[in-house]
């Protein structure tokens, strides 16, 4: 696109940058609609919506006195620091883009205030939830053996609950107990299981899976219906067997993928390593769960410590 043929109206340039994101960086597309829903959040906030979405130079309303009027409200609002932090990212890439068009004369995020991303450290759960958790769910019905070989495998794999729910027959290899997990960007890369999670999952396909699959759709995990289960029912399954097995906090799929990382380090794995199995692209995303456990290093030393 040159410069010349590019939009200038915000709409436009939106349609432009969530296209440029599939072609150059093969964004999934429920990376598309969090960005999309960002960006008019904010740009909402600056007072462009409805009709002035198509309005050429409506763009010129974004000014940094603006955005810092949203940031305040945003963190007034009590938001998750993460959550503002996602919107600003996802708009700052979206005025950059604008900026390299023409579209606007300046970046107005260029100065803002980054903010922390972490003021809360990520809930994980203990060894002990976990086992509670896994150990409670029944072995009778069909479902009941999809669930736990679910669970089993986000916490073995730590697997973002879209990668699981995409997992294909193909993608598994259970003899060798790896599988193979499509990231962000389509990045692959192949995480063991372990035997508990492989045994697990042979049951299910094995014995269970084949009453449920009358499509014939190759997602590994299915719905009740026979199609490809969605993170969402994920979400709620995970919820119900929590309360089901008496934990008092209930944890979503990503508290398990949270877990996976902090277990794997506190027992003394390499951080790169830990990098890797998570995909992240960044090294410093995964440092957080090192700070997870200098939290609980710090607990032994206020507890045990005679100056603590």
């Amino acid at each position: 696109m040159t410069p010349a043929a590019a939009p200038r109206d915000p709409e436009g340039v939106l349609r432009a940058w969530l296209d440029h994101l599939v072609v150059e960086r093969a964004a999934s597309p429920h990376t598309l609609a969090a960005y999309e829903h960002d960006v008019r959040t904010v740009l909402a906030a600056c007072g462009i919506k409805g009709g002035r979405l198509t309005r050429e130079g409506a763009l010129d309303r974004v000014t940094p006195e603006r955005l810092l009027v949203w940031l305040r409200r945003e963190r007034a609002s009590g938001r998750a620091a993460t959550s503002t932090a996602r919107r600003l990212t996802a708009f700052r890439g979206y005025l950059r883009f604008a900026h390299a068009f023409g579209a606007v004369p300046v970046d107005p995020t260029v100065g803002l205030p980054v903010g922390r991303t972490w003021d809360r450290l990520p809930k994980v759960m203990s060894r002990e939830a976990v086992d509670q958790l896994l150990g409670s769910i029944p072995s009778e019905r069909p479902l009941d053996v999809r669930d736990r070989a679910l669970l089993e495998s986000l916490y073995a794999t730590g697997a973002r609950v879209q990668e699981l729910c995409d997992w294909r027959m193909e993608d598994l290899r259970l003899p060798q107990r790896v599988v193979r997990c499509f990231g962000k960007g389509r990045k692959e890369r192949w995480v063991p299981l372990g035997d508990p999670a492989a045994e697990a999952l042979e049951r299910w396909i094995e014995t269970a899976r084949p009453t449920l699959d009358q499509r014939g759709d190759e997602h590994v995990f299915l719905s009740k219906s026979g199609r490809q289960l969605d993170r969402f029912r994920v979400y709620k399954l995970l919820q119900e067997r929590a309360a089901a097995a008496g934990l008092t906090t209930l944890p979503s799929p990503h508290t398990l993928r949270h877990s996976f990382a902090t277990h794997l380090l506190s027992g003394g794995a390499d951080l790169r390593a830990v990098q890797e199995l998570l995909g992240h692209a960044d090294i410093q995303t995964t440092q957080i769960y090192t700070h997870v456990d200098r939290d609980k290093l710090k607990s032994v030393h206020k507890r045990y410590h005679p100056r603590g």
